[in-house]
Formats: structure tokens, sequence, C-alpha cells
């Protein structure tokens, strides 16, 4: 019935009792059917006036959310996992976060009668680890019911002791390998694992192992039907009080859907590449335009006053009334007309020839001799007009006289992505900032070119996938997610270079390529 709270099982109240994490049974209408000590500690009301309650009444701040998940589980049957929960002390003394655990409840005829709910506190987490560690009969318990909750979980998880020794696996890992844990104990996983991926897999985790620092990788595993499906694997080191590693906690993530869905999109790569290659000229050709309408417009107005000039000098000729003064004065106007005409065409054909360095693929095959400063002054010549509408200031110092031997059109295409990125990406409030170039020599046979900008910077996950094809994080922004790719792949393939990224969130970002001054000959064709 609903609003009653459940019968008191001695067994199922020791369990609730005794549970390391927080745990609770909510009716239908979000009522405590039952709940543990461990869990009202998020609003500081005893257990006994939980019982019977709503969410509502007990913790209204969290009733929306709770209410929200109830609902779903009860219209799809499905478990709802890793919700985060924000709340305080009951004294308002200490701010504390839990993860929640969500899972139908049903009865023997599959009718879904409730809500199982377990919360696991990460604030208090390494507090009860050490308490764990002095106490090796609590952790035995602990580890017990925490493999009991684990076999639950959508995910393969494991435990291993310092070394890497693996001694635990969830239910879900033997269900899907159709092993044993004496199959599996130790290093046994490696039976497993695909022959082509092995090798790099035990090499890679046996460093963080002997290393103390996170692990995480991508493999595929092999199921007890012997069929292969792609896992997101990670460790994390779990220490002791004074900082020594005394185990560690394992996941592995199914994502080969994800995986298929990656290579179908690589499989389009080279069209896509070429679309963001073409929106990139687009840009620039915008940007160009509008910059040689200037002068072309100038040099238009000023050709059309020498042309009056003309036509009234010729008619001061004819009619015998040419004075020395109007000469003297005419010869002024055309030595003035002819310089502002020179000037203004002259910064024509600089935005054009700038612009052919960016957008012509004539110089990816030859290599070319030329130096690096000059080439980055013109590459930047057609690129400045995107800086006036964001308000951007740009500062470029390049070290003179800096002679290389390399392709000046993906070096060009280069330094364009990257300063289109920025301008894109790192300075979203439209507040403007800062963009700032330096190019020097790196001892006497590489080259350095620091791109950096004062903008939004990176987070860390981001900056640890900004290189992968097709992430973005401005995708309704039209973002393909290739622009960084492309530059990787030039700096790296095609200029035989090393390319690297220093970011951190509102701290801006610096990019570091190193070149070398003469590119080597077998990268032109790659």
């Amino acid at each position: 019935m609903l609003g009653v709270p459940l019968p008191q099982q001695p067994g199922l109240q020791l369990i609730y009792d005794t549970a390391p994490i927080g745990l609770a049974f909510l009716s239908p209408d979000c009522r405590y059917m039952q709940i543990n000590q461990r869990l009202t500690d998020i609003c500081g009301i005893s257990v006994e006036d939980h019982l019977g309650r709503s969410v509502r009444d007990c913790v209204p701040a969290l009733a929306d959310a709770v209410e929200g998940i109830v609902r779903s589980i009860m219209n799809t049957g499905e478990p709802v996992s890793g919700i985060e929960v924000a709340s305080q002390r009951a004294d308002k003394t200490e701010d504390r976060s839990w993860v929640t655990y969500w899972h139908p409840l049903r009865d023997p005829t599959g009718e879904i009668i409730g809500v199982n709910v377990a919360a696991e506190e990460i604030t208090e987490r390494k507090r009860t680890e050490a308490a764990l560690v002095a106490n090796d009969k609590a952790l035995r318990e602990s580890e017990l019911r925490f493999r009991e909750l684990a076999d639950n979980i959508s995910q393969f998880a494991w435990t291993a002791d310092a070394s890497g020794w693996i001694y635990w696996y969830n239910k879900r890992w033997h269900d899907y390998t159709g092993t044993t844990l004496e199959d599996m104990e130790g290093w046994g996983w490696q039976k497993v694992h695909h022959p082509e991926h092995v090798d790099r897999v035990v090499e890679r985790i046996r460093q963080s192992f002997e290393t103390g620092t996170p692990w995480e990788d991508t493999f595929p595993l092999r199921s007890k039907d012997g069929n292969y499906r792609w896992f997101l694997s990670r460790a994390l080191p779990i220490r002791n009080e004074v900082g020594e590693v005394i185990r560690w906690f394992g996941t592995n993530t199914d994502v080969t859907e994800q995986i298929e869905a990656e290579n179908a999109l690589r499989a389009s790569q080279a069209s896509l590449i070429e679309a963001e290659k073409l929106a990139a000229l687009g840009r620039l050709v915008a940007g160009v335009a509008h910059e040689i309408n200037s002068p072309v417009g100038t040099s238009l107005t000023v050709a059309s006053a020498l042309e009056r000039k003309r036509i009234a000098f010729a008619a001061d000729f004819a009619r015998g009334e040419l004075k020395r003064s109007s000469l003297i004065e005419f010869l002024k106007f055309v030595e003035d007309a002819s310089s502002l005409l020179a000037s203004n065409l002259n910064r024509a054909a600089d935005l054009i020839q700038s612009f052919k360095q960016v957008a012509v693929d004539e110089g990816y095959l030859d290599r070319h001799s030329f130096h690096a400063g000059d080439l980055t002054e013109q590459v930047l010549v057609s690129l400045r007009p995107a800086l006036q509408e964001k308000n951007i200031a740009l500062n470029v110092e390049c070290e003179p006289d800096l002679a290389m031997n390399s392709y000046p059109g993906p070096y060009g295409q280069a330094l364009t992505n990257l300063f289109l990125n920025a301008v894109m990406h790192a300075f979203p409030d439209g507040k403007g900032g800062a963009i700032e170039i330096k190019v020097r020599a790196l001892g006497s046979d590489k080259v350095e070119i620091l791109f950096s900008d004062n903008g939004c910077g990176m987070s860390a996950d981001v900056r640890r996938q900004a290189f992968n094809p097709f992430f973005t994080t401005r995708r309704k922004s039209g973002s393909t997610g290739l622009g960084l790719h492309i530059v990787h792949n030039i700096v790296t393939n095609r200029l035989g270079g090393q390319l690297n990224v220093d970011s951190s969130s509102g701290a801006g970002t610096k990019f570091q390529i190193i070149l070398p001054r003469v590119a080597p000959a077998e990268h032109a064709r790659e």
C-alpha cells in the first residue's frame, strides 16, 4: 500500500544499518518506505521521521529532481545511475556531495512497486578509506558489500592490489567473458584481449601501476561467444592517508557503438576536411574582399579626379589660356595622385599575395627556401581583418632572416587554422583580447612558432581531445571539429615537426610548433 512503511525484516534491516552507503526504498509516489541512517545525513532528519513521509516533505530542495527520476523509472523500467546530489550537513557547516544510483524493484509479476536508491558520499571517501585501512576486518566487510553492489552496475568492474594483481571482478565481467576468477586472477585478463592490442595494453597499465598514475585506454575484449566489443577502460589508484597506493579500482565501459560511429565518420573525413578548408577560405575571402575594397575604391576616386584635372588642363591648353601657375599646380596634383595610386595599389597587391599563401595548394608538393618571419607576416595580412569585428589585438615578433627550406603552403594553412580557431573559440564573450605570435630560432636546426591567446582557455578534458578529429565544443555554431586536427596533421606529417598545447580554463591557450629548418623530403607527398 502506498505511503505505508515496509515491515522491518531483521535481515534486511541489518544490511541497511551496516551498509557504508546511503540506502532507501521509495514508493511510486516518492514516499520513504525504508531508509538507513547513512542516507538521513543528507537532511538531518531521523530514520523514523522519514518513514511514510514524502521526499518533498523531507528534502524539498531535491524533490523535483527525485520525483523526475522516479517517474522516469516507473515509465521506462530502466535504472538511472551516476546522478550527483549536492547538499549540506544538517548544521549547515559543510557542503557535501553524493552520487546516487536508482533501480526499479519489481514484484513476482514483474510490476514495478518502487525504486531502490543507493547514495555514496564523495566528500568522505578518503576519510572512509583511511578508516578501512586501519581496520582490516571492516575493510573486508566493506569490500564484500561493495562487491554485492558493484555486481549490479552496468560496467565491468575490478579491483587489484597495490602491485596491479587483480583479485576480483564483478559479475558482469564474468557473464560477458564466460570466465572464472581462477582464469582471470592476476594478469590472466590478457587471455580475453585481442592479440593485436594486448602488448600495448600491458605496457601502458604496467607503467601506471609502477608510477601510481591513473590509467585509461580503449581496446577490444573477447566475449564468451568469440566476438569482440570495444571498451573504454579506466583504473584509479586508491591511496591511504599518507598517500601510498593500497589498491586499484578499474572499470570497463562498452563503447562499441561510439567506435563504430567514429569509424563511419572517419570514412568521410576527406570530404569534411575539404569542407573545412573551403569554410576557412570563405572567411578569408570575405575579410580580404573588404580590405581590398578600400585601396581599390580610393584608387578609383583618385583616378577619376586625375581624369577631370587632365580634361580641364587640356581645355586650357587648347584655348591658349595655359598659365605657368596652372602647369605647376597640375604637375603637383599628378605627383600626389600617382603616389596615392601606387600606395593603394601596392596595398591591394600585398593582400592578394598574402591570400595566395593560404588559399593556393601549389606549395604543398614543392619545398622552397623562404624566411619564416616574412612568410608569417604575409599570411597574417589577409587574416588581420578578422580581428576588427571582435576587437582582438595582434602582436607579432619574428626573428629576422630566419631561413627555412620547407613547404610554404602547409605552413600558411597551419598558421591560418590556428588563427581562425583562436578568433572563433578563444573569445566567445565578445569582450576582445589579444593574440601573440613569436617566430624564432631554436638551436641551429629548428624553428619555434609560439601562438598564444589570452582567451577563455581549455579545460583538462577539452585539452586532452583538442587534436581529435570531429571533437568540438561549438558544434551548434557550425564548427566541424577538424581545424586543430588539420593543424596537427600538417605539422607532424607534412612539415615533420611537433605540436604541443598548454591551456587551462580562464588562463588562455599557447600552442608551440617546432619545425625543422629543412623539412624532410619524404613528408612532401604524405
